[in-house]
């Protein structure tokens, strides 16, 4: 008991004789004087003042009743700091005095370990006058001895979880934001097409308004422009030139592209190949994990609510719902995996919002991938959707999705049918649009035949067979003659345009092809120009009603 008073009486001598104006307190350069006095040299005023933080209630002074335990915490920093100089003198294998500040911040980390502050070291070297020049000991000594505690890391990490979310949140706007731009010219450009759309119709209807008045007057005349007729037969030929180099450069332009889709389709059975073998190894197992984390956050859960139940301690049910977030993570990234071993459109949907709903970091770059997949299918149903409905501007909207996310070898097989399917479809439009602009001249030539070639009639049979009519009213050429000649709505020109092949009956269309083989193009082209353009009408008719027949045998086979 007396050496205790005896201790007291020594420091309050002590503290007494360096408060040299009696303030009942010293400052940190009277503590350094003190320190100095005790050990040879003592410590610089940054530490003192570092000490003081940590040791004295008001910090920037020292109270007789903390002098002891704030000599403590300065003798500790006095004898770290011989240690450290010594350690930081073999770092400055020049012998300048400075290392550089890579070897600095690894002497820092390697000092504090587990506690390294990588926020503290950043505000160091912001805080630096010429950043990026060599440290001195000096710079550095205070941060070697001042080792964080537990609670400046929990704040950090809570700062820097903070942070993570104000820019995921700014983030996530600026995607909202982007997207909403994105809806909103997507929504003018669909305006302006409709617009286009209907500018396009109304032109025909008013082109093809015209050409009935130009058929009224020509049939009343008829007889007068013959000669008008033969006149315009060079014209015919030259236009018939044309029209062949234009689908002689149209046929090697699609048999390019076949060819660059072979390609592609071979490249997508490899990386189907290399993706199974990645994914069987990658993904192996990942059903049997997901299970296993949703069956222990079932059993967190239920120990957690009988806890409750119990009124068990704060500290051991902060345990549980930590450990219960931790199961759930968990089952949520093994989710993910399963969603990406199955490639389902639905569960990849679900489970990636379920991810980002939890803030979770993309550590396996799941979520990228899942994305990617998601995409994938996305695009993909567009593709056989369009495909489907078999609207010409609809797959080619589908088709530039795929070019432009880069989908052409996932998707290389689909693409390649959905290419040939706008071919075909194209190939049509364009012939509808030759009937359109097919003269009145071309088809009087047709009408005005007394005795036709009979390559001629069995042409028009097939033709009026396509449009609905019964092969015997079109047994003798003057009813042909009189169908030929029809205006307003009843026109030849207006019901081929108007005519879509799924609304053709499959017994007429095979008649129709039936004496359509008989000849081939530019043999009916030596004949009649008028002839060849419903030979080739006719022809891309019958093509397409089998290309959907076969489509709906197809299907009714995978449904049983």
């Amino acid at each position: 008991m007396g050496g205790l008073l005896d201790e007291r009486v020594v420091l309050e001598t002590i503290f007494n004789n360096y408060d040299t104006d009696g303030k009942g307190s010293l400052s940190p350069i009277q503590m350094q004087i003190l320190h100095g006095d005790l050990r040879m040299g003592g410590i610089s005023l940054p530490q003192v003042m570092e000490s003081m933080k940590y040791v004295c209630v008001h910090r920037s002074f020292c109270e007789s009743s903390e002098l002891y335990a704030l000599l403590q915490e300065m003798d500790r920093r006095y004898f770290l700091i011989q240690d450290f100089r010594w350690e930081f003198s073999m770092i400055d294998v020049h012998h300048k005095d400075t290392i550089t500040q890579d070897e600095a911040r690894w002497f820092v980390q390697t000092v504090h370990g587990r506690h390294f502050s990588r926020k503290k070291w950043e505000e160091f070297v912001k805080g630096r006058p010429i950043p990026g020049s060599a440290v001195a000991f000096a710079e550095i000594e205070v941060m070697l001895c001042s080792i964080p505690n537990r609670l400046d890391l929990q704040t950090e990490k809570m700062e820097e979880e903070q942070e993570r979310e104000d820019r995921l949140r700014r983030e996530r706007l600026a995607e909202e934001e982007v997207a909403r731009l994105k809806k909103k010219r997507d929504e003018e450009r669909r305006k302006q097409e409709e617009g286009q759309r209907r500018d396009e119709e109304l032109r025909r209807k008013r082109q093809l308004e015209d050409e009935e008045r130009e058929i009224s007057t020509e049939l009343n005349e008829e007889e007068e422009e013959g000669e008008e007729t033969e006149e315009t037969e060079e014209e015919i030929r030259h236009r018939e030139r044309q029209r062949q180099e234009e689908e002689e450069r149209r046929r090697r332009e699609e048999e390019e592209e076949l060819e660059r889709l072979r390609e592609l389709e071979k490249k997508q059975r490899e990386e189907e190949e290399r993706r199974k073998k990645e994914e069987e190894e990658l993904y192996k197992d990942v059903e049997k994990f997901a299970k296993d984390a949703e069956e222990k956050e079932k059993k967190t859960k239920e120990e957690l609510d009988k806890l409750k139940k119990k009124g068990g301690s704060e500290e051991e049910q902060r345990r549980l719902r930590k450990q219960l977030q931790d199961e759930r993570h968990r089952k949520l990234r093994y989710n993910l995996k399963v969603a990406i071993k199955s490639r389902d459109r639905y569960q990849l949907d679900y489970n990636i919002t379920e991810f980002k709903k939890e803030k979770l970091e993309d550590t396996d770059m799941d979520l990228k991938k899942a994305e990617k997949i998601l995409k994938e299918l996305l695009v993909r149903d567009d593709l056989h959707r369009a495909m489907t409905k078999r609207e010409l501007e609809e797959l080619e909207k589908a088709i530039n999705a795929v070019k432009k996310h880069g989908l052409e070898v996932p998707l290389a097989k689909e693409l390649g049918e959905a290419n040939k399917l706008f071919t075909r479809l194209k190939r049509l439009e364009r012939i509808r649009h030759e009937i359109l602009e097919l003269k009145q001249a071309t088809v009087a030539e047709i009408r005005s035949y007394q005795n036709p070639p009979p390559m001629v009639h069995k042409i028009m049979t097939a033709t009026f067979l396509l449009l609905g009519h019964q092969e015997k009213e079109t047994k003798i050429w003057k009813a042909v003659q009189a169908l030929v000649g029809k205006t307003g709505k009843e026109s030849l020109k207006r019901r081929c345009i108007e005519c879509k092949p799924e609304n053709i009956p499959l017994t007429p269309a095979k008649r129709a092809k039936s004496l359509l083989e008989e000849f081939d193009l530019e043999e009916v082209r030596d004949v009649s120009a008028g002839a060849a353009t419903f030979y080739v009408w006719a022809s891309a008719m019958i093509e397409e009603l089998e290309d959907l027949t076969a489509q709906k045998e197809a299907a009714k086979k995978t449904a049983s």
